[in-house]
């Protein structure tokens, strides 16, 4: 685990180095796991996640010039952008702090450019939202440098709008609000409609969490994310003709899909089903979290997965395979697909003492299986965004 002081400094000492001066502000933000609660928050539905501690860092200062340059030890040269619009190819990663600038101009926000440098330890195609997690690190940085006061939903709102409408990927506000307002051993259940959030403790566990990668690439702006989220939305307007008080499918209970299974497009009930399982799975960890009933939340974890596999679609092959390894590894109290799917990672809820026995197993069987590799993260449940000294 890299401690905050460590990071910090690496990041102080590369924009040192890029810009030849000291950055004036820092911020930290953690990437999310989504637990439990897939595909729920454009549904207005309702998620437990958590924030990790696997951050982006980020040292910030204004610019001399009326240009933005931001530098990242991920990538070997800094990228300058003269017009805010969209990079492509190697620069793209700019996007993500560029759109959040440009999201706060466009409303009036007194940014101006500015010069940035990023280090992160948010693992890349994993499905824990590295994206996210700059654009928040950058919202709180832009807000510290120009000396802006935005309530902390409506930043989340902000960085969201960037990648919407910047990036091009449809998200919801899961990830934004995740590593917003994460809190140490706490998962975060979000209410996607009214934005309540409440911290849910893991009373008494020693829990850590896999993010395990299944080396299958997950390209969700190129369309299978739209594309699920179109179908959800086509479902919930069948109901809507029927009921006007039913907005999403967040407004529907899973009696009304069942008894509605004839007349709606298959497709459409089966991701219908997936969203309103989910919603009902939640509200249920819940219950079993304040109960201190782990092995019982473990277990929606798999139901969680099998709905991804047969009415969401949003699993493969590579993913059903890590999640049933990790099924007969001791220790371990549940497994699914997190995040968007269509491939990057699985998430496993797992006691502290089980790791080392968990990591060998599972890149063991997963060679054995699929002739890949995989590579664990662990990580445990973090505080969310902050502005560093």
């Amino acid at each position: 685990m890299i401690s905050p002081d460590s990071g910090r400094d690496i990041v102080a000492r590369h924009f040192q180095d890029i810009f030849r001066t000291a950055a004036t502000v820092f911020s930290r933000a953690p990437g999310r796991v989504e637990v439990l609660g897939n595909h729920t928050d454009y549904n207005e539905g309702v998620v437990l996640s958590a924030a990790i501690d696997r951050e982006v860092w980020i040292a910030a200062g204004k610019s001399s010039s009326s240009e933005c340059r931001a530098a990242s030890t991920q990538f070997p040269e800094p990228v300058t952008v003269k017009e805010i619009l969209p990079q492509k190819g190697t620069n793209a990663w700019i996007n993500y702090p560029v759109g959040v600038y440009k999201v706060l101009k466009d409303r009036g926000f007194p940014v101006q450019p500015f010069t940035m440098a990023i280090h992160s330890t948010v693992p890349l195609g994993a499905g824990v939202s590295s994206s996210a997690a700059l654009e928040v690190g950058t919202a709180l940085a832009l807000c510290s440098l120009y000396d802006i006061k935005i309530d902390p939903t409506e930043l989340a709102k902000i960085c969201q709008k960037a990648e919407n409408s910047f990036v091009g990927m449809n998200c919801g506000l899961l990830d934004q609000f995740s590593s917003m307002f994460g809190k140490a051993g706490r998962l975060l259940f979000i209410d996607f409609r009214s934005l309540d959030h409440e911290a849910i403790p893991m009373a008494g566990s020693d829990i850590t969490l896999a993010i395990t990668l299944s080396g299958v690439a997950h390209a969700l702006v190129a369309g299978e994310y739209n594309s699920r989220r179109h179908e959800c939305f086509e479902a919930a307007k069948f109901f809507a003709v029927k009921d006007s008080t039913v907005k999403t499918l967040r407004d529907i209970s899973m009696q009304q899909l069942l008894a509605a299974k004839s007349e709606l497009n298959p497709q459409f009930f089966k991701r219908a089903m997936h969203v309103v399982g989910e919603d009902e799975r939640v509200f249920s960890g819940m219950q079993l979290l304040k109960k201190g009933s782990i092995k019982e939340f473990g277990q929606l974890l798999y139901q969680s997965h099998e709905s991804s596999m047969h009415n969401f679609e949003n699993s493969c092959k590579e993913l059903d395979i890590l999640v049933d390894i990790a099924k007969s590894i001791d220790g371990v109290y549940g497994s699914r697909l997190t995040g968007g799917g269509f491939g990057g990672a699985t998430l496993t809820m797992m006691r502290s003492d089980a790791r080392e026995n968990f990591e060998k197993v599972i890149k063991r069987e997963y060679r054995k299986q699929t002739g890949r590799d995989t590579t664990v993260h662990f990580a445990k449940i973090a505080d969310g965004a902050s502005i560093i000294a």
